[in-house]
């Protein structure tokens, strides 16, 4: 995301400025209580159950941007906010109990950011039942049948985007080499299904459309997703490749861990395109390191501004939404344009 100006063109027009209040350990607030306009803002609850907070910094900026929407868009829509922010802690069970005590506490409307494809949708059809509508965001969902969908509008990135810009990337560099059939290798995420699918997909499009004969190397990294399992993962994908001209991988975690492990074995000639957004990336290609293409921005922002959009216009508007609320496209962070963005402040770079 670049400076703030983005996200207050993106919706030039649209509602305004409220209140995001707190009531459990999760609720995050923002308040403008004194200036209302002369007429009294509707108070409304809206609870939004997070798949990850503990563990992936990166889904703080999704509570940022419900926050954010608040604040910009509340006040002229005459509506004052009360957010119940949840962690599932990556477990359905948790996040069945979270939208099961949202009910409850009376939310007027549920973002679900479910932590995984279909469990939680028995419960978001209770929800509808009651007049509670449900707005997902991040993980698309695998219904049954067409009765399971009842969720307002999905908000997603478009994960197969996230795959073409890199490739995109890996492709302007590969540009330079002369070589007829460079060697990719992509981390893959087995657990994330369709999403991590998705990005590979859209990787190996986007280099094959360019170069026919590129080798493209998939490995699924099918431990704990993080730096280390990946680190191991690319120390013995090293010892059988030879050759390897550009990393990528299913989120940051997995091209740092290939990374951290090429660095140890002194194979610099490899270069590296993350996805996602994280701070080290980000300060190394400040630095101008060189085994840095760059970062595709998977913004948690925009999602989650986008999100309480979706709802309010459900909620105040009455309006039906399609089945698929656009975000912007992913954008490619680079040595070259890093100075445009504001990253240091970005307060959910994990």
């Amino acid at each position: 995301m670049k400076k703030k100006k983005f996200l207050a063109a993106l919706l030039a027009g649209t509602m305004v400025l409220g209140i995001a209040g707190c009531g459990s350990s999760g609720e995050q607030a923002n308040s403008d209580s004194g200036e209302k306009g002369g007429s009294e803002a509707k108070k409304i609850k809206i609870g939004v159950s997070i798949m990850e907070l503990t563990a992936y910094p990166w889904f703080q900026g999704v509570v940022d941007g419900c926050n954010q929407w608040a604040e910009e868009n509340g006040k002229e829509k005459g509506v004052e906010i009360k957010f119940d922010f949840e962690d599932s802690h990556s477990d359905a069970q948790t996040m069945l109990t979270n939208l099961d005590n949202m009910q409850v506490a009376g939310c007027n409307g549920i973002i679900l950011f479910p932590a995984d494809a279909s469990s939680a949708i028995p419960t978001m059809k209770e929800c509808v039942s009651n007049d509670i509508p449900v707005i997902v965001g991040d993980y698309v969902q695998d219904p049954a049948s067409e009765s399971d969908v009842v969720w307002s509008t999905f908000v997603g990135h478009d994960m197969k985007a996230l795959g073409r810009k890199a490739g995109e990337a890996a492709v302007k560099y590969m540009d330079t080499l002369g070589k007829d059939k460079p060697v990719c290798l992509f981390i893959s995420r087995p657990t994330s299904g369709q999403a991590s699918s998705d990005r590979f997909d859209g990787f190996k499009e986007t280099v094959l459309k360019a170069y026919p004969n590129a080798k493209i190397i998939e490995e699924g990294d099918t431990g704990a997703g993080t730096r280390d399992s990946a680190q191991t993962l690319m120390e013995n994908v090293l010892q059988r490749e030879a050759e390897i001209d550009v990393v990528c991988g299913h989120n940051d975690a997995e091209v740092v861990g290939a990374y951290n492990a090429a660095v140890a074995q002194g194979r610099d000639e490899i270069k590296f395109v993350g996805i996602a957004g994280d701070k080290d990336v980000l300060g190394w290609l400040k630095e101008g390191n060189e085994a840095w293409i760059g970062e595709v921005l998977q913004d948690p922002v925009v999602l989650g501004y986008q999100a309480t959009d979706a709802m309010i216009k459900v909620l105040m508007d009455k309006e039906e939404l399609p089945e698929k609320y656009d975000l912007p496209d992913p954008e490619v962070i680079t040595t070259e344009n890093i100075k445009e963005y504001d990253w240091e402040n970005w307060k959910w770079l994990g």
